[in-house]
């Protein structure tokens, strides 16, 4: 048998940790050498509990069968040293040791996000979640969320209604459906993206688990998007964890009268990104990912460059005869003679509009682009790579 189906073996037996795989097999030893030690090698390796239930595994479990059922499912499987291993989720602490998945995992290299909220969604909630997830999906931005009743569930039904694609993560297996609400949800999901989880197949839904599956979604995702949640909500645990990931978090903000707004108000006043339109948000995350230090800071201050020359443009609208529909229109017209299609990257359309005698701003050249990918002129191919739609 393979190495990956000892590995396989390890990760089913109880009391066996992702800490404690990982260690044991980044100190060089195999998990196939593991399953051929002799009781009292195994011992010295492991905690007495560990070995117990190490020899209990290995004595009464079918591993080469269980194994091979794997292999003749829906379910796949990744492990922590395997090169398509997320590399999101190797930066964060206690990293699963395996990821099962349907369908496929994310991309690397593709900007992600986690739309997340509350179950008991408005109106209101659920408008949002669609525009913004439909926004992601017109952007080339994937969705990471948790396939949970209201928010979660209504952002990847809408990534998945506009071409675009998503990722559940759940507390459960992955071969059992959980809500069993969203039974259809989960069987159009790997058509586009994946389901994915840190527990074997078989592993019932059980709301110790949950915790764990909400720092997987973070750590899948560049940033973090909350739309409705009550102040004390298991969506704002996921927002602790992402903060600890270092992520990104922006709130759609909602009024103060409505509790179901409390959770995002109050992430607000602690400083988080307020999010006011599909536009804006899917333009931030395009233009700093792949930015750190003084890259970023330039991006970050083309964007007050941005949003002190589009004020401007405000005040000189008042005056002006014509409509700012009008001046969308030019602009989009103006843009469109600098995409092909052929991709063409944001850094090159730049070069090209300053050899015509322009001065772009990056930041607002990437929210014009994706104004293009929502209006259906244009199509964002991958990273910060854009076609012409013909």
């Amino acid at each position: 048998m393979e190495e990956k189906g000892y590995r396989y073996g390890l990760h089913k037996v109880p009391g066996i940790g992702n800490k404690t795989a990982i260690s044991l097999l980044q100190k060089g030893i195999s998990a196939k050498e593991l399953f051929g030690m002799k009781e009292e090698r195994i011992k010295a390796l492991l905690l007495p509990k560990q070995a117990e239930a190490f020899w209990d595994y290995r004595r009464n479990a079918d591993l080469e069968k269980d194994y091979e059922d794997l292999r003749n499912s829906a379910v796949k499987m990744v492990t922590f040293f395997d090169r398509d291993y997320p590399a999101g989720l190797k930066k964060i602490e206690d990293p699963p040791f395996v990821l099962y998945y349907i369908g496929k995992l994310p991309e690397q290299g593709r900007v992600s996000l986690a739309i997340i909220g509350a179950r008991e969604c408005s109106a209101y909630g659920s408008s949002m979640a669609a525009a913004f997830a439909r926004g992601a999906a017109f952007a080339g931005v994937d969705v990471i969320s948790g396939m949970a009743r209201g928010i979660d569930g209504i952002a990847q039904e809408h990534a998945l209604a506009e071409g675009g694609e998503t990722y559940a993560v759940l507390g459960c297996g992955v071969d059992i459906c959980y809500p069993k609400s969203n039974r259809e949800l989960y069987d159009r999901i790997p058509e586009k993206g994946g389901i994915c989880s840190p527990y074997p197949p078989g592993t019932e839904p059980v709301k110790t688990l949950f915790p764990y599956r909400n720092k997987i979604v973070a750590g899948l995702s560049d940033a973090v998007l909350v739309i409705e949640a009550r102040q004390k909500s298991g969506t704002l645990i996921t927002v602790d964890m992402a903060l600890e990931q270092g992520k990104d978090v922006y709130a759609v903000p909602g009024r103060l009268v409505d509790r179901l707004s409390d959770g995002c108000n109050y992430l607000l006043r602690q400083g988080a990104g307020i999010a006011l339109s599909p536009e804006d948000l899917m333009a931030e995350l395009l233009l700093l990912k792949n930015r750190s230090g003084a890259a970023k800071k330039r991006a970050e201050k083309g964007a007050e460059d941005a949003g002190a020359s589009l004020a401007e443009g405000r005040e000189a609208e008042k005056v002006k005869s014509k409509t700012p529909e009008d001046d969308r229109q030019g602009t989009e017209e103006g843009l469109l003679k600098y995409l092909d299609v052929i991709p063409r990257s944001v850094d090159e359309i730049c070069e090209s509009m300053k050899a015509d005698g322009e001065n772009p701003v990056i930041s607002k050249l990437l929210f014009e682009l994706i104004g293009l990918c929502m209006a259906g002129k244009a199509r964002q191919i991958s990273g910060n790579y854009f076609i012409k739609i013909i």
